[in-house]
């Protein structure tokens, strides 16, 4: 008994627990069908295990739950069917022939697994893959029904099922057989095109890199491949397209590098100094000659027949770079043989541009020719207005005329043949007639004076135009016929209202007065100055004599030679024993001078010559000048007016003290950029604390924006100016310019509008460094690290050279130098790094410096008068024109303005500092939040609310740069604000 009980209970615990499968089961079950179902929420998992098994089996995963949930609720009820098994092997194979049907016939809903599986089963077995999924559906289905397999296949007529079967066979066979050959033909006549065109595409790499051998080698294997596919087979073919791919790879990676190398090819295009050729030129070629004689006349069409063909030349180079960019523009995605036609068309444009440049060259050295025709022109003017009628002179000027309209330009080359015929001709006429022998002595004969005065053709001339005609006849006809064009120009212009864009005319300045020294009175101060050198440099036991002097409009240079063996220090340390000799202010010795084995000694003249800037801006330095922003220095020793390049400095530094000359230099230098370029072509910004330098230009249509005279807002609009600096980087890199006359060619030739340059003055640098100095200088050395290529060029002035508003970095970024008188050398030292700007005498004496000149350059500025300044501003403030340019970018100069409240406007009273922190700001008169984090013991964001809260309940003032914010109450006044 005990054994049959260990039997049954034995039995009873190896029973298996249905109602756990069951349940088991039916959880998977609900749990597959439940990351099936999308609107359920199954959380990552189950959207993962969706893809994961959708993607897979398609729509046959919905089947994949319904045997656990019916075997799980059958379990559960305590029941075990004898033949589940059966009937689940059966819903499995009756599922998998059905979804086999279901991949035929709409592989796209029966997952990867299907669509990869349908193409296999199409290629090997064709039609007979639906058969198979429906012979796998009927066993399944035999299997869950209970029938034996193959029952409902068998019930069907043996005979019927074997006559269909063999039939179907049969055509399936036939038509899988004609399917493969036409597609093998098919996929032979592509292999064969792909293979013509790589020849062809492999011959034009050729022509382009004659003698490779890789490409001959390819050629080759083409060609073979080609003769192996005249009769193919399934293997060759297979061979031929894996050959294909790898050479049609090979090919298109060497086309696109080759495309990338004709790029550069590309941009390197064009004519070296071309936009100096087209300056010099159009300045010359648009200066008219005079046109009161036959002479004037003549070569004046001649210069108008040079215009043309520079306008013709012009066009050509502007249709050169076109097709240079639309060609740049289509390298991408380039194939071999267009990469070919691309470069022969370089070669085409390189040919031109070549032929181009010639006639460029040919055509300056005509318009050079014609220069002197100026000179000569003018000369037969003055000898017809002294020898009026005289037939020798008709003859001559007939005979030059006659040549000029007859051979042309060949006569150009003439001019000193001429030029010498024309002083015969002179000759010969004071020989035959009373002319007076010599300028001087009408100068110092009072009584030839007035004999002159009564001669019939100076009959209304007074005395002082005879002394100017005289001693200067030249420059007197010049200055008149330059004062009538201009006048004419002057008549032409209504008095009131608006007036068309244009540059002003020179009779804005103030007119020229003729300066007079006397000659002898001058070499007898000369000679006294080189004795007393000569004796102070005795008295000092040197061994030096002065053997050249050089008279300049501010100071005279002395030449010394030191003798062999002579220390330069020596020299170098007389500069104040020398000016206690001479009685003069401060010499200032240069030793030595650059390019000559002498010493120099700058000693003030005792009367400094004035110079105009009307004289500075007539100048043909100035008027001819080939610079791209040409503006007007002053007069160096030598007597040269010096004309800079802005945009080769490429921004400028001006320092000196009060009243040395920096706001009348940095007037000239706008009146020199006014005086060359219209508003379409450059415009200034302006900024200027003082309120009385650079206000006289408000309103004229140059200015970006009116001149800014809060120092406050400066460092906004400074700001604003790099954004617009970057603003320009990008429009640049879009059509791959580099610089701004290459964007300006480019956006020409793309009809994109152009861009003018920009100027940005700031005339006291000082107060802004102490109003905003973290924001002043960092915008300053993004401009002046970044800005040349834009186009933007800065302009720095102050009368403060300390090193705490020249700091290194603004120094380091700004090379160009002009210094004016200072009152030690340190200051000296700061603007130049150099001595010497200690010993300059003021009123416009400068040293200049730029990066290429060995030793700075001592030049006198020029002088332009506030009525000047007020008479051109007048002028230009009546010019209109459509502004496109500050209407697409003038928000790019109007950033948000730093010094705008911060504050939210919420006040956090629950916060028991607020009132300790009001009290502590009044107390010490200014608040800042690091002062607050500190003196409160408490963190940043907290002092930041409370600063927050005190400026929203007016107690400060708002955030302003990097300076503590302003106090704007008491401490009476806080009562009323807390409450008592």
């Amino acid at each position: 008994m005990a054994t049959k009980g260990k039997s049954r209970k034995a039995k009873k615990n190896n029973k298996i627990d249905l109602e756990a499968i069951g349940l088991l089961l039916l959880a998977c079950g609900f749990f597959i069908l439940g990351f099936l179902l999308p609107f359920l929420p199954t959380g990552d998992l189950g959207a993962t295990l969706r893809t994961a098994v959708m993607s897979r089996i398609g729509l046959a995963a919905y089947a994949l739950p319904l045997p656990a949930i019916v075997l799980g609720g059958i379990f559960l009820l305590k029941r075990n069917p004898k033949r589940w098994p059966r009937h689940l092997l059966g819903y499995l194979i009756l599922m998998t022939g059905l979804w086999a049907l279901l991949m035929l016939f709409n592989p796209a809903v029966s997952g990867n697994w299907g669509v990869t599986l349908r193409n296999n089963l199409t290629g090997a077995a064709g039609g007979l893959s639906y058969l198979i999924a429906i012979i796998i559906a009927t066993l399944g289905l035999d299997l869950l029904l209970g029938w034996q397999p193959t029952h409902i296949i068998r019930s069907i007529s043996k005979a019927s099922v074997n006559a269909i079967r063999t039939t179907f066979k049969a055509f399936w066979a036939a038509r899988t057989r004609a399917k493969e050959r036409a597609a093998f033909h098919a996929d032979v006549s592509l292999a064969k095109e792909a293979l013509v065109s790589l020849d062809k595409d492999l011959k034009a790499l050729n022509t382009l890199y004659p003698g490779s051998a890789e490409i001959e080698n390819w050629r080759k294997a083409i060609r073979s491949s080609l003769t192996g596919l005249k009769k193919p087979d399934a293997d060759t073919l297979a061979d031929t397209q894996t050959d294909i791919h790898a050479w049609q790879t090979a090919v298109t990676d060497f086309s696109q590098n080759r495309a990338r190398e004709l790029e550069s090819h590309f941009k390197a295009e064009g004519i070296a100094g071309y936009d100096t050729y087209v300056r010099s030129l159009k300045t010359q070629l648009d200066d008219p000659l005079s046109e009161t004689h036959k002479l004037g006349r003549a070569l004046d069409d001649l210069r108008k027949t040079l215009a043309l063909d520079f306008t013709a030349l012009a066009e050509r180079y502007r249709r050169l770079t076109r097709e240079r960019d639309l060609a740049e523009t289509a390298l991408v995605d380039m194939k071999p043989r267009d990469l070919l036609r691309a470069y022969e068309s370089h070669q085409k444009r390189l040919g031109q541009y070549v032929k181009l440049e010639a006639d460029i060259v040919a055509l300056e050295e005509l318009t050079e020719q014609l220069e002197p025709w100026r000179d000569l022109s003018n000369a037969l003017l003055r000898i017809q207005s002294e020898f009026a009628g005289h037939d020798d002179l008709k003859d001559y000027e007939n005979t030059l005329v006659k040549e000029l309209r007859d051979k042309g330009r060949p006569v150009l080359a003439q001019h000193e043949g001429w030029h010498k015929a024309l002083e015969s001709v002179e000759a010969s006429m004071r020989e035959q007639s009373m002319v007076f022998p010599d300028a001087d002595l009408l100068s110092d004969d009072a009584d030839a004076l007035e004999h002159a005065v009564q001669l019939d053709d100076w009959q209304d001339t007074d005395e002082s135009t005879i002394d100017a005609d005289i001693n200067n006849p030249l420059e007197a006809l010049e200055d008149t016929s330059n004062t009538n064009e201009t006048q004419d120009t002057e008549d032409e212009l209504p008095e009131v209202g608006g007036i068309p864009i244009q540059l002003p005319s020179y009779t804005l300045l103030d007119e020229l007065q003729e300066q007079r020294e006397d000659p002898a009175r001058l070499a007898q101060e000369v000679q006294a100055r080189v004795s007393k050198i000569d004796e102070t440099l005795s008295n000092f036991k040197l061994e030096g004599r002065v053997n050249a002097s050089v008279r300049g409009p501010t100071v005279t240079r002395f030449e010394v030679e030191p003798a062999p063996g002579e220390k330069i220090s020596r020299f170098a340390n007389l500069s104040d024993d020398l000016a206690l000799a001479m009685a003069v202010g401060s010499v200032r010795i240069e030793a030595p001078i650059p390019g000559k084995s002498v010493i120099g000694l700058e000693v003030p003249n005792a009367n400094r010559d004035l110079i105009r800037f009307r004289e500075a801006a007539e100048a043909p330095s100035f008027k001819r000048s080939k610079a791209r922003l040409p503006m007007i220095l002053g007069k160096s020793i030598d007597g040269e007016l010096v004309v800079a390049d802005l945009a080769k400095m490429p921004h400028l530094l001006i320092a000196g003290s009060t009243g040395s000359g920096k706001s009348v230099a940095v007037n000239t230098l706008i009146g020199s950029l006014l005086y060359k370029f219209l508003p379409t072509e450059l415009r200034f910004l302006m900024i200027d604390p003082k309120m009385v330098e650079l206000t006289p230009y408000d309103g004229i249509p140059h200015l970006l924006r009116p001149v800014v005279t809060n120092p406050n807002d400066a460092a906004g609009v400074l700001l604003g100016a790099v954004a617009h600096m970057e603003r320009r980087y990008k429009m640049m890199s879009k059509i791959g310019a580099k610089n701004l006359d290459q964007y300006n060619e480019k956006a020409r030739n793309l009809d994109l509008p152009e861009m003018p340059f920009i100027t940005i003055i700031i005339d006291e640098l000082a107060d802004l460094m102490i109003t905003s100095p973290k924001e002043v200088e960092s915008a300053i050395m993004r401009l002046a690290q970044m800005a040349r290529a834009t186009g933007m060029h800065l302009v720095l002035a102050t009368q403060r050279p300390s090193v705490d508003i020249l700091t290194s970095l603004i120094k380091v970024n700004v090379p160009a130098r002009m210094a004016f008188a200072v009152s030690s050398g340190h200051d000296s030292r700061t603007i130049l790094d150099t001595m010497g700007a200690e010993r300059l005498i003021g009123m416009g004496d400068m040293l200049y410096y730029q990066p290429g000149l060995v030793k700075p350059m001592r030049l006198q500025g020029p002088f332009i008068s506030e009525e000047e300044i007020h008479s051109l501003a007048t002028f230009l403030r009546r010019q209109y024109f459509d502004d496109e340019f500050v209407e697409a970018y003038g928000s790019d100069f109007d950033p948000p303005s730093l010094h705008e409240s911060d504050a939210s406007g919420l006040i956090d009273w629950n916060d028991d500092k607020l009132r300790g922190a009001a009290e502590l700001v009044v107390s010490e008169g200014q608040a800042s939040v690091s002062r607050l984090q500190r003196r409160l013991s408490v963190g940043h964001a907290r002092a930041g609310k409370l600063m927050d809260s005190l400026e929203s309940l007016g107690v400060v003032g708002p955030h302003v740069g990097s300076k503590p914010r302003d106090v704007l109450v008491n401490m009476e006044e806080l009562p009323n604000i807390f409450g008592k």
